[in-house]
Parts: structure tokens; C-alpha cells; sequence
């Protein structure tokens, strides 16, 4: 099923080729003696200001496809953060009934889980990531060969991949958070057989995940420009796909990129755009992805300037710790420079610092943020 409108930019479309890196950064316990871990140094600056309820984290998209550029990713989200998020699809193959789990996925849970325990402050997010944002969400991602595609979650071979993966990731990482599903309302608006299927299918997994690990918060991810009717297909607010979850979900969990809708500026922004969520939700909120571009992306000449980027993440933290919503994840902290062209281009300026490391007017509001201690 191919929906009407433009694609919904993955940025898991950024590192198609993170798996090569993956196993160069594997390699990583080799270098220089006396590190904690693989990933380099880190050290926080001294806590100052008013303490803080958010949380703030970064996504492990590395601003260079290397291992060095990997390492990085999780050393910045350390030194300026409290979260870090890891977001792939599943690696199908590795799970389907007879199948062995790759090396490859091997070394690189290996990788991630000694980065975790190397910076202990970092609190654990982990994202399934199973639809295609390339047709807006309304088909799976990277089928293995012999998978139909039609039947998507309905095919009983995937179904239980999806099962084995979800027990894998929980009982490997035994992550803080682990999203099943991400902006799983964009499914619901464009294939809704394909969305009845993925809610049975994620109530087995979170009865999984919370059994491999029960201290874990578990929930799917939503896209909130699109619940509210304001990416492509237009129309009211559909707060109602919520309640699909409600009971098997511990967080409500929101992707958002004003930018992407039908907005000029951060001022359009609704004034009760991030407030609302929580009259529809009794309990954590989090922001589990968001970014804003610092210069125009291609169609919306007129969005994306440092001084608008800035007035975004300005408003966001302020309403966040208003509203007590437990933690903010930002794409990426550097310009992804390999996002240049295709439909992921949008991403390819939404770092709070440029891709070689130079600070943009964003950057001084988080440092600043981030060095204020948790209550």
C-alpha cells in the first residue's frame, strides 16, 4: 500500500552503511591502553544552575560514517547528556525460525553494551525501528527474500522474529527504554490491517520484553505532526490510536519536527502543541526524537535559520521541564555530513553543532542545559 504525498524522512536512512562501521568500531579495545572502554575519555563539566527534572539525550548518529565518528556519537551524549538512543530495524535474517544470529550483530551489541557501561551516567534507550519511512510508514523495512510483503506483520515467520528480537535487545542491553514500533500513527492513518496486526504482535513483545527485563519501560513511539494532522494528510487530531496501548504502554513517547509540517517559522508552532500531550496521557512523556534545521531544506525555502533552530530548542526545554516531561533526545548533536541528498537531506543541517565540530547559536542553550544537575 503506497500512500499519496512525500516521504516521510527515516533518519535511519542516514547510515545504510552503518554496519561496515559497526564492525571497524568493534575493533575499538585495541587502542590506547588505559581507556575505561572502547569509546574515548570523558569528562562532564562541573554542575551549575538550577536543577533540572528533564532529562536530555542525544541519538547515536555519528556526524562521519567511521568507527571514530561512531565512538563519538555516544562520548558527546556522555559529556552533554543523560540518554542515548540507539534506532535500526531489525536485522530479520539473524531472527527468523532456524536461523543463527550473525557475528555481525554479535559484535555490535558487544560494542554498544561495553559503550553503555563504559559511561555509566548514560541511561539506556533503545528503538526497534520495523517500517519504512520511504512510503511513509505504511509497509515494513528490509525484508529479508521469501518475506511477503503484504502480509507484513501478519506473516507468522516475521512475527516470530520480531518476538526473538525484541527478547534479544531487552535481555542484552536491558535497556531504561525500549521502543516497540516508532511513529506507529503513520502506520495507523495509511495501512490500518497492517497496524491491527502490529498491535497484537506488540503486546506479545512487551509481555516479552518486560519478562527479559522488568525494570525496562516499554512503549511504541509516535510522530506528533502527523497525530495532529499537520504533515500530509491533513485532518483533526487522532489521539484515539493511543488508546490501542494504553495498558502495555509505561511512557507516552513522541517524535516531532515542527519544520517537516506546514509551519514557516518556530513562532508558528502552536502555543499548546507539547503542553496538550499531557491531557492525554497520565503518567512520563518523553520526547524520544526531535530536531530543527538551521538553514532552508529543499520545498521549505523559508524554514531553517540558526537564530529559528535556537527559538526552537529555546521553547522545547522550557516547556519540557513545565510540563515535567522526562526527557528530550535530539537527532543527532552534529550535521550528519553524509545526509546531502535524498529524501533524509532534511536531517543533514539538524545538529546543534556543524559537522566539524563549530558550535551553531543552539549549541550554548543545550550546554548550558546540560550542565544543570537532575533533581
Amino acid at each position: 500500500m503506497k500512500p499519496s504525498g512525500r516521504p516521510w524522512p527515516n533518519p535511519a536512512w542516514l547510515i545504510v552503511t552503518l554496519s561496515a562501521v559497526l564492525m571497524l568500531a568493534a575493533c575499538a579495545e585495541s587502542g590506547p591502553q588505559g581507556r575505561s572502554g572502547p569509546g574515548p575519555t570523558v569528562i562532564r563539566a562541573t554542575p551549575e544552575g538550577d536543577p533540572r527534572h528533564t532529562r536530555l539525550g542525544f541519538s547515536v548518529l555519528p556526524a562521519q560514517l567511521t568507527s571514530e565518528g561512531y565512538l563519538e556519537a555516544f562520548a558527546t551524549a556522555a559529556r552533554y547528556g543523560d540518554i542515548a538512543l540507539i534506532q535500526r530495524a531489525p536485522p530479520w535474517q539473524d531472527f527468523l525460525p532456524g536461523a543463527t544470529i550473525s557475528q555481525a550483530t554479535k559484535d555490535t551489541t558487544s560494542l554498544e553494551t561495553r559503550l553503555f557501561a563504559q559511561y555509566p551516567g548514560l541511561a539506556r534507550f533503545y528503538a526497534i525501528d520495523p517500517t519504512d519511512g520511504g512510503v511513509q510508514r505504511a509497509r515494513l523495512a528490509a525484508l529479508p527474500p521469501g518475506i511477503d510483503a503484504a502480509a507484513g506483520f501478519a506473516d507468522p515467520s516475521l512475527k516470530s522474529a520480531f518476538l526473538q528480537y525484541t527478547a534479544y535487545i531487552a535481555k542484552s542491553y536491558q535497556p531504561d527504554y525500549l521502543a516497540i514500533g516508532v511513529e506507529v500513527n503513520m502506520l495507523f492513518e495509511r495501512n490500518p490491517k497492517q497496524f491491527e496486526a502490529f498491535v497484537a504482535l506488540y503486546k506479545e513483545a512487551y509481555a516479552l520484553a518486560k519478562a527479559a527485563s522488568p525494570k525496562t519501560k516499554v512503549f511504541p513511539t509516535f510522530q506528533l505532526e502527523d497525530l495532529l494532522g499537520s504533515f500530509d494528510q491533513v485532518h483533526e487530531p487522532h489521539w484515539q490510536v493511543l488508546d490501542a496501548f494504553r495498558g502495555s504502554m509505561d511512557a507516552l513517547a513522541i517524535s516531532t519536527y515542527p519544520y517537516l509540517g506546514n509551519i514557516s517559522t518556530a513562532a508558528d508552532i502552536p502555543a499548546d502543541a507539547y503542553a496538550q500531550l499531557t491531557r492525554h496521557f497520565e503518567g512520563e512523556i518523553i520526547i524520544a526524537e526531535t530536531a530543527y534545521a538551521s538553514a532552508p531544506v529543499e520545498g521549505k525555502a523559508v524554514v531553517g535559520t540558526d537564530e529559528d533552530q535556537r527559538a526552537y530548542l529555546v521553547r522545547l526545554l522550557a516547556e519540557a521541564e513545565k510540563n515535567r516531561f522526562t526527557a528530550v533526545v535530539w537527532l543527532a548533536a552534529l550535521d550528519p555530513a553524509y545526509g546531502a541528498a535524498g529524501p533524509a537531506s532534511v536531517f543533514k543541517n539538524a545538529g546543534l553543532r556543524k559537522s566539524d565540530g563549530s558550535n551553531k547559536l543552539a549549541w550554548d542553550v543545550w550546554e548550558s542545559w546540560s550542565r544543570r544537575p537532575l533533581r
